[in-house]
């Protein structure tokens, strides 16, 4: 296992990357809003010399067509990023969404960088968005066990991981293990469940994050 962590331009910075990795942390991920990626350059350049593994996060990419978050994921991978996210921030995109984001970002990086993919729950539909990026070409898959996350909370990977046991995807996690940790370990430190309420149906239904509930 590896510890990762994320920082956003603007909000963190190289120091910032320098302490993290001083911490323990090995993978740094670096999220911009799906049209600034440059905004990331110097940041994943950092990273890079580092020694650092880098992932990007292209955040809401359910709001730029598939050919202009291609072009995105371009800059960060040629910044130094070994593996871009379409980042679903809001739960909004619905399958077919996915598939052509992220085989236009296949199309696009080729052997350069890795395709990712990061779901949230919003319209329930986590666990099925994630497939359907591993069936387009995604490479790395986000999770969260009991959800645990923004809005109704990520992909729960607990059921990820059993979905892609029965679809022959093979992941290296133990079905009945990642469930065990799940129920006996997460859930009774979690303050409260992750829910699928009205507020995260409303918000991937319409592509607003939830951040502004901290404030509202």
């Amino acid at each position: 296992s590896k510890i990762a962590f994320l920082m956003l331009p603007g909000l963190g910075t190289k120091e910032d990357i320098k302490e993290a990795q001083q911490n323990g942390g090995s993978i740094c991920r670096i999220a911009t809003h799906c049209t600034e990626a440059d905004v990331s350059i110097q940041h994943f350049g950092l990273a890079r010399d580092l020694g650092l593994e880098t992932v990007g996060f292209l955040m809401m990419a359910h709001t730029t067509p598939p050919e202009k978050l291609a072009a995105q994921a371009r800059i960060m991978a040629d910044a130094g990023c070994q593996c871009v996210y379409v980042v679903d921030s809001a739960g909004a995109l619905v399958l077919e969404g996915v598939s052509e984001r992220v085989e236009a970002l296949v199309a696009e990086l080729g052997d350069d960088a890795q395709v990712g993919f990061h779901g949230h729950e919003n319209l329930g539909l986590g666990v099925a968005n994630s497939v359907a990026a591993v069936r387009a070409g995604a490479k790395q898959i986000d999770g969260s066990t009991r959800r645990f996350g923004a809005g109704a909370g990520n992909a729960p990977v607990e059921a990820m991981i059993g979905v892609f046991d029965k679809i022959g995807v093979k992941t290296g996690i133990d079905f009945f293990e990642i469930a065990d940790a799940a129920e006996d370990v997460v859930r009774p430190a979690m303050p409260q469940e992750c829910l699928l309420d009205r507020n995260a149906l409303v918000m991937g239904y319409s592509g607003v994050y939830s951040s502004f509930l901290k404030h509202a």
